[in-house]
């Protein structure tokens, strides 16, 4: 498969017999074969979500997979190709088996499965713990996480893509470490950075990161790509 990092949480997965987006709003896209396409939405933030994805394709292949929240911001659109989602489902669309989580923020994470594939995007879903809450805040915040995530402890996944958030400050990794704890993830890739690369080599550095067995993906700039 072929990866492409888009901007911020977007990527394109590009697997034998389709391709995958998660998550734009904005950059530049690759080029695409002649292959179905899938746009995934988490949820409606300006920084996950923009109208213009229904512009960016004009083609019948295209099939959108959206957050149940984005419903009401997408009413003057032809929900045709549509699948609104929400969490703690499943759904089946052609070949692509959907499960969903649900956000600590807003909307889904998504797990989605094609040509053999388990990938995990997880959208807003985090471990949103921040300095200058209060203990009681991020003490739900950590037990709501935690939660989530096990329920699906010792899945396997070929494929992530998790918050690495520099400004959350000492808390920045405390979501993608917990995942990484609880589930067998082979190749992992950060998002939600906010350009701030740099923060990779803080985490890269910590000798907990639980990265044993999991291959991590740097990313340098945008339209980055790698094969798996």
């Amino acid at each position: 498969m072929n990866i492409t990092y888009i901007n911020h949480s977007g990527f394109v997965v590009e697997t034998e017999s389709c391709y995958i987006i998660f998550d734009y709003f904005n950059g530049e896209l690759p080029e695409f074969g002649n292959k179905p396409i899938y746009i995934f939405s988490s949820h409606g933030h300006q920084d996950h979500f923009n109208r213009e994805i229904f512009n960016v394709f004009d083609d019948d292949k295209v099939k959108y997979v959206l957050s149940g929240d984005i419903k009401k911001k997408v009413k003057t659109i032809d929900s045709a190709n549509i699948l609104f989602v929400y969490p703690r489902k499943e759904y089946d669309l052609d070949m692509l088996h959907i499960k969903t989580l649900k956000s600590t923020d807003l909307g889904v994470a998504y797990i989605v499965e094609a040509d053999g594939i388990r990938m995990y995007h997880g959208g807003d879903l985090n471990c949103w713990m921040w300095q200058e809450e209060n203990r009681q805040y991020n003490n739900n915040m950590k037990n709501n996480y935690e939660r989530e995530i096990n329920s699906i402890k010792g899945e396997v996944f070929d494929l992530a893509f998790v918050p690495l958030d520099p400004r959350q400050d000492t808390y920045y990794n405390s979501g993608i470490k917990y995942i990484l704890k609880q589930c067998d993830i082979k190749n992992i890739f950060p998002m939600h950075m906010w350009e701030e690369y740099s923060i990779q080599d803080k985490f890269l550095s910590d000798s907990n990161n639980n990265l044993e067995n999991t291959k991590f993906y740097k990313i340098n700039e945008k339209n980055d790509t790698w094969r798996i």
